[in-house]
């Protein structure tokens, strides 16, 4: 019988939100191996799991702080703090979530976004934005009919320029920041979120 205890058992579901006896079962086919036994349940109550996990609450994480030296050997130009936020410490202290904040971090001092959602664009500015594109559109002899297209087509591209989320991934343009948390929170079975962040650079 493998070596685990009740607190093992109970940890585990708190990390994963799985019943106990999965966890138990989990824990028993992982040799008493957290991880492993993290991993398994993962894999079997993924599906089940999945439609959960956004009624949850990411209440922990971490502060992740990224230095960017444009020239190697002197001094950083660009720091961001990251808050990055997970269900358990259990996933918070893996080495994929330390990965991901990081990956996020490297993007904002990259890429410069201005808010983490659409929910959080000013209502104003994208007034302003559709103003704008719909003039331009007339101006330009567009046909009455593709204008209205031309208007969302210009106000989906400022979400991609100013929304983090929305933005494609610097490492990987064909994936936005969304959907880079979105496989991480596949993968862990916990609900993943960016908290907030700040970006400083150098005379700015």
């Amino acid at each position: 019988m493998p070596d685990f205890t009740a607190a093992d058992v109970k940890r585990l579901r708190d990390a994963t939100g799985a019943g106990m006896m999965d966890c138990k079962r989990a824990l028993v086919d992982a040799d008493g191996d957290l991880d492993k036994a993290a991993q398994l349940v993962r894999e079997r109550t993924g599906a089940k799991m999945e439609g959960r996990v956004g009624e949850r609450t990411a209440a922990e994480g971490l502060v992740h702080a990224y230095l960017h030296a444009p020239t190697p050997g002197l001094p950083p130009k660009v720091g961001v703090l990251l808050e990055l936020n997970c269900e358990t410490d259990f996933v918070a202290k893996g080495e994929g979530f330390r990965q991901l904040a990081n990956d996020v971090a490297l993007h904002i001092a990259a890429m410069r976004p201005l808010v983490i959602s659409e929910a959080e664009v000013d209502p104003d500015a994208i007034a302003a934005e559709r103003s704008f594109a719909e003039k331009l559109a007339r101006d330009e002899g567009k046909p009455e009919h593709i204008i209205e297209r031309i208007v969302e087509g210009k106000v989906k591209a400022f979400y991609a320029d100013k929304v983090l989320l929305n933005q494609p991934f610097v490492k990987d343009d064909k994936r936005t920041v969304a959907d880079l948390l979105n496989e991480f929170q596949r993968t862990s079975g916990e609900k993943t979120v960016v908290g907030r962040f700040v970006r400083y650079h150098v005379g700015g």
